[in-house]
Formats: C-alpha cells, structure tokens, sequence
C-alpha cells in the first residue's frame, strides 16, 4: 500500500501545471456545488412548493446540458481549453444564484437551465483537456480529478448541513436561511475561476477547421455503444444521488446535519478505491474493474431505500459512490483511449448528453415518486438501470475482450 502512495505521489507531481491548477478549480468550485447538494431540495421544499415541481428543476439542468453539449464542444474547440473553463465556470456560479435570489418560480427554473446550458462544459472539456495533457499519466490523472471533485463536494456538504441551524437562529426563518447558505456558496463557485486566469493560453491553430462531422453524421460505432451504456448510469445514480437529502430527511426521518456527516465520511472509501483504482486496474485490467463495480451497484442502490435505517442507507450509499467514482474515471479514460484524437471532444460530447438526458428523466419520474411517498421505487429503478448498464457494458466491450484474451 506504501508503494501505491509512494508511486501516486510521484506522478501528481509530475503532472501538468495546467492541469494542477484545474484541480484547485474543481476543489474550490465543488465545495459550493456539495453545498447545493445538500440544502437546495430543501429549500425549494421549504416554500411549501411541491415534490413534483422539485422534480422539475432538477431535470432541467441536466435537460439543458443535453441541448448544449455539441455545442459547448464544439465552441471549447474554437476558443480553447483555457477561455471555456473560464467561461463555464462564471456561468454557472451566476445560474446557481439566480435559482436562489428570489422565491419566483420562474427564476428557479431559469437559472436552472441557466447552469445545465454551461455544466455539460465541465465534463465534455475536461476529458480531452487531462489527455492532452497528462499524456500517459491519464489514469491517474483521471482518478485525482474524481478525488478532488468528491473531497470538494464532501466538505461543500458538510459545511452546508452543519451550518444551517447557525443561520436559522440568526433569521428566525428557514426558507431564508437556506437561501443565505445558498447564496454565500454560489460565489465560492465564481471563486472556483481565480485559478484558471494562470492556466497557459491556449490559442486553437490559426485557421484550424473544425468540423461537426464527428459529432453527428460521422459519429463512429464506439462512441454510440459508450453513449447507449451511459444514459443507464444517469438513470441508475439520479433516482438516489438527486434526492438524498430529502431521502434523509422525510425518509430515514433523520437529519441535514447528518447528510453532511455522511457525505464527509464518503470521501474516505473514495481516496481509498481511488488511489488504489489505477493500480488494481493494471493488474486485473480497468474494463473488469468497471464491470465488477457495476454489478455490485445493482444491489447497493437498492438497499439504499430497503429499509429506512440511516446506518444502513448511508452505508449502502457510500459505497455504491465509492465505486461509481473509482468505476467512472477508469470507463471515461477507457472511453478516451478508444477514441481517435479528431473525435475525443466528441466523444465526450455524447457521453455528457446521454447522461444528461438519463439524469434528467430520472428526475422527473423521481420528484413524483417522492410526491407519492415510493421511497422504495426509487431505489427498485436505480438498481434496474445499474443492471441494464453492467449487461451493456459486458456485451459492447467485456464479450470482446474477454473472447480476445480467450483466442
């Protein structure tokens, strides 16, 4: 295990400044969007507005992001990894405070589709951004990146949910002291961009063509396959991951407080799977790594709602995060890898857009599921869309591969 420290160390010190400098982005910017996690459900709930119209802006974002995600790859292509990051960033953090600046019905939704228009950015430039420049360090730098991004949103959480009760004796009002929570967070979002300003400038070749040939017509037979498994995934994680904390709250008739402890205590499964993934993953390959967590996850969704302890939700919960992030950095390079240079933005594009579309669908269905009280379905679902893209996944890709070593 010391060698496996010793030797990940190593390599993040030999990464890329950019990339360096992403990380204290994502680091930053995600303890906001761990703190939105935890308390916006429930402030949208504490308007006396319903479960079902939750449900709604919660698919918008992910909606939006689906409509914008050729076209953000393709503007990241035309201005570079450096100006979109900046661009995304100051975007969102500016949707998120309006979702929060006014009780209006509206402006939720608007600034909700406001963040979806630019968050698909995050996912699809990244991709071909940490290839570009971590060269044969990928893996690794793939898998710190989840780190970074599960730490940031730990602590967002917590601070988020331990918090709240500070805010409320000094307002006396729930609704606003969510929103004063809400608020503060969503410029430690904007503040996330302070690191991107000292990225190198990178100017796209004068007079490069850039073509959307990949993106439609000339789509190639392997991104459609990662983008069919990925809409299961979106399924699989919004019916649990979109609604935990009122899961926690009106379900396991817990606490805030406690979600954020649990969301603390996630990060410590994860910096374990995460930093040992890429090792594992040499040995036993990272396709069999991805497969072996994606069966596993069928039956940890499930348990999330199986019974209504929240020792037993939680538990299930944290692994099943645990896995997906280990899982999903070593699927996404795998995804990369398979990719030819001229279609990586592609590549990334669609994966972004199916899951997308999975999240948002799930969202849906979910704040009405929630409406009616069928905790238990949610959890029936997500299991079902984790089986369908562990069958997915074996049949495009593990069939092959093991047939192959097989001959």
């Amino acid at each position: 295990m010391k060698n496996i420290f010793t030797r990940y160390i190593k390599n993040i010190k030999g990464l890329d400044c950019n990339i360096k400098l992403y990380l204290a982005t994502v680091f930053i910017s995600n303890i906001g969007f761990g703190a939105f996690r935890a308390v916006f459900n429930l402030y949208i709930l504490s308007m006396d507005m319903t479960p079902a119209f939750l449900g709604i802006v919660l698919s918008l974002t992910p909606f939006a992001a689906a409509i914008a995600s050729i076209p953000i790859g393709f503007l990241a292509e035309k201005i570079g990894y450096k100006h979109s990051f900046l661009l995304v960033n100051f975007v969102i953090g500016s949707a998120y405070f309006l979702q929060i600046i006014s009780p209006n019905q509206t402006l939720i939704m608007s600034g909700a589709f406001l963040a979806g228009l630019a968050a698909c950015g995050n996912f699809i430039i990244q991709l071909p951004f940490v290839s570009h420049y971590a060269k044969e360090n990928k893996n690794q730098a793939y898998t710190l990146m989840s780190l970074v991004f599960m730490l940031g949103n730990s602590i967002g959480a917590l601070v988020g949910g331990s918090i709240f009760n500070w805010v409320d004796m000094l307002f006396s009002n729930e609704a606003l002291s969510y929103r004063v929570i809400l608020a503060f967070f969503s410029l430690i979002i904007i503040a996330g961009s302070i690191p991107l300003f000292f990225m190198d400038d990178d100017k796209p070749t004068a007079h490069k063509k850039i073509s959307l040939s990949p993106y439609l017509k000339g789509i190639d037979i392997t991104t459609v396959k990662f983008a069919a498994v990925e809409i299961f995934i979106g399924f699989g994680l919004a019916f649990v991951a979109l609604f935990l904390n009122v899961i926690f709250v009106y379900y396991f008739n817990s606490s805030l407080e406690m979600f954020g402890i649990m969301s603390a205590v996630l990060v410590i499964p994860v910096i374990f799977l995460l930093f040992t993934g890429p090792s594992i993953a040499e040995k036993v390959t990272g396709l069999r790594v991805v497969l072996i967590s994606r069966f596993v996850s069928i039956f940890l969704t499930l348990l999330v709602v199986l019974t209504q302890n929240v020792f037993i939700g939680s538990g299930a919960y944290i692994l099943y995060r645990s896995l997906l992030g280990l899982s999903q950095s070593l699927w996404f390079a795998f995804a990369i890898s398979l990719a030819t240079k001229r279609s990586r933005m592609a590549t990334a594009s669609w994966l972004e857009i199916t899951f997308q579309i999975g999240l948002g669908i799930a969202a849906l269905v979910g704040g009405r599921l929630i409406a009616s009280e069928y905790y238990l379905m949610l959890g029936i679902l997500s299991s079902a869309a984790m089986a369908v893209s562990f069958m997915l996944t074996y049949l495009f890709f593990g069939r092959k591969k093991a047939q192959s070593q097989a001959g």
